[in-house]
C-alpha cells in the first residue's frame, strides 16, 4: 500500500506537471510559432482522459493486490506504469516531448527499480518459504524417527508385561502344590515350592508371605524374618505378614535372658500384633488359627493373665471350632484358680480335639490338645493312648513342636500340684524321650551322608 501510494503521488505530480510544462512548450514554440497548439476544449478533454487512465491504473492496482496478492501483482504494477506510459504519451502531444520524455524515463526508472525490488522480495519470501519447509520436513522427520522409537518401547514394554503375567501365572500354580506340602508337615518341599514361585515372580506377595511362615514352623526364624519383611516391602500394610513377624519376634524374645532387649523384643512383636489385628480382627493363620491366639501367649508369657484372657477368648469366639484358643484359656483358668471354668473348657476342647483329628489324622496340634485335656480331667488311660498319637504325628521338621507342648504340660502339672500330676509327669518324660531320639537322628544323618 505504501508503494501504491508512492505511485498516485508520482501520478498526480505528473498531473499537476503538466500544465507547467505545457505552458513552457507554448512559450517555447511560441518563439518560433505564435499560433497555440491546443484549444480550451482540448485540453479539457485530455485532462479528463489523463484522469480516466490513472482511476483505471489505480483500480488495476487494488485488483491485482486484493485478488492476484503480491506476485501476481508485479505484472499489474508494470501495467500500471504502462498505463502511465500511456498518459504521458497523450499527455506528449499536449505539452511536448522535452517534458514527456523527461518523465517517461523517470517512470521507466521507478518501474525497474520496483519491478526489482518485488522480484527481490519474492526471492526472499520464496527462500523464506523454502527454509521453513525445509525446517518442517526435517521436524517431521524427527518425530516421525521418535514415534518409531515409542513405537517399538511400547512393544517392548508390552512383550515383557505378557512375560511377567505368564511368570505371575505359573507361580500362582505353585501355590496349591506348597500349601499341601505343609499340610502334611513337608516343611522343606513346602519352602521350595514357594521359593521356586518367588523366583518366576520376586513380587508374589502371598508366596513371601507363605515361605516366611513355613521358616516360622521349621524354627528357622531368621529366614522367617527376611521373608515376611520382604512381604512388607511388597505390601506395607499386609496384616498376615505383620502377624508372622509379631509371632517371629515373640519367639525370638522368648529364647532371650531377661532384660531391656528381650523387653524391646517382645514390644516389637505386640506392636506388630496389634497392628495386624487392628486391621483385620478375624485373622487367622495359616493353620486356621486366630492370631488373637499369639498375642495372648506374648501377655501371658508377661504375666499380663487378664490381657491373655481377654486375647485368648477373642480367639475363641473366631474360631469356635478350634481347641487351641480353649485349651489355653482352660489353662489360664486353672492358674487363676477358677477349676470349674477349667474343667468346663477342658471337657469342651477334648470334643472339639476329637473332632479336629478324626477330619484330619495328621494334625498334631489338634493331638496335641486332646492329650492336655484328658491329662487335665484325669483320662490317664485315654491320655496314654493320645500321647501314642501325639508322638508319631508331630512333624520331624518341627524343632519346637514338643517344646511348646512340655511347657504347656509343665504348666498343668504345676497348676494341679505335683503330687495329683504324677502322670502328667509321666508324659513329659516319654516326650523329652522322644526329642532325645529325634536329636540323635538328627546329629547321625551329616555323618552317614
Amino acid at each position: 500500500m505504501r508503494r501504491l501510494s508512492w505511485i498516485m503521488v508520482l501520478i498526480a505530480i505528473l498531473l499537476v506537471g503538466l500544465p507547467v510544462a505545457s505552458a513552457q512548450d507554448t512559450a517555447d514554440t511560441g518563439a518560433a510559432d505564435a499560433q497555440p497548439t491546443r484549444t480550451p476544449e482540448e485540453m479539457d478533454e485530455l485532462f479528463q482522459q489523463v484522469t480516466q487512465s490513472a482511476e483505471e491504473a489505480k483500480y488495476e492496482f487494488d485488483r491485482a493486490i486484493n485478488i492476484l496478492g503480491i506476485f501476481e501483482g508485479v505484472g499489474l504494477i508494470v501495467s500500471v506504469l504502462s498505463i502511465v506510459g500511456t498518459i504521458l504519451a497523450v499527455a506528449g502531444g499536449a505539452v511536448g516531448f522535452r517534458g514527456l520524455n523527461s518523465a517517461r524515463a523517470q517512470v521507466e526508472e521507478t518501474r525497474t527499480n520496483v519491478t526489482k525490488e518485488l522480484e527481490d522480495a519474492r526471492q526472499r519470501v520464496q527462500e523464506e518459504l523454502d527454509q521453513a519447509l525445509q525446517r518442517f520436513s526435517d521436524e517431521m522427520k524427527a518425530r516421525q524417527a521418535e514415534l518409531v522409537a515409542i513405537r517399538e518401547d511400547l512393544q517392548a514394554i508390552v512383550e515383557d508385561q505378557r512375560e511377567k503375567a505368564a511368570r505371575a501365572n505359573l507361580a500362582m500354580s505353585f501355590m496349591p502344590l506348597g500349601e499341601r506340602q505343609y499340610k502334611s508337615q513337608d516343611f522343606t518341599g513346602a519352602i521350595d515350592t514357594y521359593r521356586r514361585a518367588l523366583e518366576l515372580d520376586p513380587s508374589n506377595l502371598i508366596a513371601c508371605y507363605r515361605v516366611g511362615y513355613v521358616y516360622t514352623q521349621a524354627g528357622m526364624l531368621d529366614d522367617a524374618q527376611r521373608y515376611l519383611n520382604m512381604a512388607l516391602g511388597i505390601e506395607a500394610d499386609f496384616a498376615p505378614a505383620l502377624a508372622g513377624l509379631g509371632y517371629v519376634n515373640r519367639r525370638i524374645g522368648e529364647k532371650m535372658q531377661a532384660g531391656s532387649e528381650r523387653n524391646q523384643t517382645l514390644n516389637r512383636a505386640e506392636s506388630y500384633l496389634l497392628q495386624a489385628l487392628t486391621a483385620s480382627p478375624k485373622l487367622v493363620d495359616d493353620d486356621g488359627e486366630s492370631w488373637w491366639g499369639s498375642l495372648g501367649g506374648l501377655y501371658r508369657r508377661r504375666g499380663q493373665i487378664p490381657e491373655a484372657i481377654d486375647a485368648y477368648e477373642k480367639a475363641a469366639a473366631i474360631t469356635p471350632q478350634s481347641s487351641y484358643a480353649f485349651s489355653n484359656l482352660a489353662l489360664l483358668y486353672l492358674q487363676t484358680q477358677n477349676k470349674d471354668a477349667m474343667i468346663q473348657t477342658y471337657e469342651r476342647v477334648e470334643q472339639l480335639a476329637k473332632g479336629e483329628v478324626q477330619a484330619d489324622v495328621d494334625n498334631y496340634w489338634a493331638y496335641a490338645d486332646l492329650l492336655t485335656s484328658r491329662l487335665a480331667l484325669g483320662k490317664v488311660e485315654e491320655a496314654n493312648e493320645t500321647l501314642f498319637s501325639v508322638l508319631h504325628v508331630a512333624p520331624s521338621e518341627g524343632p519346637y513342636v514338643f517344646e511348646i507342648l512340655v511347657e504347656t504340660l509343665e504348666r498343668l502339672e504345676q497348676a494341679l500340684g505335683v503330687e495329683n500330676a504324677g502322670h502328667v509327669r509321666t508324659a513329659i518324660e516319654a516326650i523329652q524321650v522322644q526329642v532325645a531320639k529325634r536329636k540323635a537322628q538328627a546329629e547321625a544323618e551329616p555323618a552317614s551322608d
